[in-house]
């Protein structure tokens, strides 16, 4: 019985599994990310359960990348405009290596995919973790 428990589990794995990622992995970070993100929610805090969205705070919040920078926009207003490059670094919160977009002004964001979302997470202590979708 055990065996066809595992034979069941191990065809349902592999039946799930698809090559569709391939063909999103095969584009680099540095070409994904650009374009402009608009702001779903951020979470964090000392504790890791605050979580801010547009509702919340009552704003609109926006990324915008070009080749070598990065603008945030808070209410359609630039807020910020720094250069950055996409590497590969050590992770301060993790202890390995992994994808990090990197601000000319030293702030540090693992990026990751899901979807249709970016999701950046701080790397430092009581960093906010945020998800954007593309417009």
């Amino acid at each position: 019985m055990k065996k066809y428990l595992f034979l069941f589990l191990a065809s349902i794995t592999f039946i799930g599994c698809s090559n569709d990622d391939d063909v999103v992995s095969d584009i680099p970070t540095s070409a994904k990310i650009i374009g402009i993100w608009n702001w779903v929610q951020s979470t964090g805090g000392i504790d890791g359960s605050t979580t801010h969205t547009p509702e919340s705070t009552a704003s609109i919040q926006r990324l915008e990348f070009t080749t070598d920078v990065m603008k945030r926009y808070y209410n359609n207003e630039l807020f910020s405009d720094n250069s950055y490059t996409v590497e590969t670094s050590t992770s301060y919160l993790f202890n390995e290596d992994l994808e990090m977009i990197i601000e000319e002004n030293n702030r540090n964001f693992i990026i990751r995919f899901e979807d249709n979302k970016m999701i950046l997470i701080g790397d430092c202590n009581d960093c906010y973790t945020s998800e954007y979708t593309r417009e």
